[in-house]
């Protein structure tokens, strides 16, 4: 559904510090998909994205992927995913994701 680009990050990262040069906080990043081990995935390759902007000496004060919890999109319902803890919309029971795990390691 939507493109797959880490890298872009990084640029993003770079161009935004050029034009303000002022530190960068990334509010949100994330990735929908049923399949969490692809979840883990982007996250690590987004963050790889930023290790390599603040190797390059651009201040990168904060991260937060979106989005904690699997929510409902007005556009889309509560079939799309995007939470690093699983929601069933019936019982509203949360259940943290091994997504969730990874990036609490981090």
């Amino acid at each position: 559904m939507w493109e797959y680009y880490p890298q872009g990050l990084e640029n993003v990262i770079f161009r935004m510090h050029q034009r303000y040069d002022k530190p960068i906080i990334v509010t949100e990043n994330g990735c929908c998909t049923d399949d969490d081990s692809q979840r883990v995935e982007s996250i690590r390759d987004h963050l790889t994205s930023v290790h390599k902007a603040v190797s390059r000496g651009i201040p990168v004060d904060g991260y937060f992927h979106w989005s904690a919890f699997d929510n409902f999109e007005l556009h889309l319902g509560d079939s799309y995913r995007f939470g690093l803890v699983g929601v069933n919309p019936k019982t509203q029971e949360r259940t943290m994701k091994l997504s969730g795990e990874y990036y609490s390691r981090i």
